[in-house]
């Protein structure tokens, strides 16, 4: 008698592999969805071409790793939430107390002015504010003319000295005067007073002391 070694098997059923790799990529593929298919694949698998154990291995670690940068960046946001609030609260502490800062530096948004503060020991015949990058590049002169003693505003428009429009960031004014004589005059960019309130509309706390805007980095002394 001869007997067939395949007898009583059959054919065998088609491999459903379901979404491709790439396909799986691209949707995205929770833990359950994943083992859900890979149960069918086992399945459904052709007995004479088992699934390959080393691909089955790599996918799982794929998944572990998924799963646990997913873990981390929900951490990671969560830290981010409490950080963030916690930051606010004692911005907040400060409002009503009075501040010195150093107002040299101002940000520049993507529309809109910069301004800072400065004063004069003296009463002045020219007043001239340099406005710098980052780089320490001048990229504006202002002369704002005769001033009197005391503290003064200072607004840029964002613009170069060319007319163009500068790009956002951080900048750095300088300001010098001379008197009646000529003589150089004493000129600051500190400003002091009592923060009134706490502005988020560029995206990043500022405080307002009067007329100016202060960054928290520029902050010298929180009195009473």
């Amino acid at each position: 008698m001869i007997i067939d070694p395949t007898a009583g098997i059959g054919s065998p059923r088609p491999v459903d592999t379901g979404p491709t790799r790439t396909a799986m990529d691209d949707q995205g593929m929770g833990k359950d969805a994943f083992m859900r298919l890979l149960v069918t694949q086992l399945q459904n698998q052709d007995p004479t071409k088992p699934m390959d154990s080393r691909e089955m291995i790599s996918q799982l670690s794929e998944l572990t790793s998924v799963e646990k940068l997913t873990a981390i960046g929900d951490r990671l946001a969560a830290l981010e939430i409490a950080t963030a609030g916690l930051a606010n609260t004692q911005v907040a502490s400060v409002v009503g107390r009075n501040v010195r800062a150093d107002g040299s530096g101002v940000r520049l948004s993507e529309t809109g002015p910069a301004g800072s503060v400065y004063n004069l020991d003296g009463s002045a015949k020219e007043v001239t504010v340099e406005v710098r990058d980052a780089a320490g590049k001048l990229v504006r002169s202002m002369s704002l003319g005769p001033q009197f003693p005391g503290s003064h505003k200072v607004t840029w428009d964002g613009l170069a000295d060319d007319g163009s429009r500068m790009p956002p960031g951080r900048y750095e004014f300088t300001v010098s005067a001379v008197d009646g004589a000529d003589n150089p005059l004493g000129a600051t960019l500190d400003i002091e007073g009592v923060v009134s309130s706490i502005s988020y509309e560029n995206g990043y706390p500022e405080l307002l002391i009067g007329d100016a805007r202060v960054l928290l980095g520029d902050v010298q002394n929180i009195g009473m």
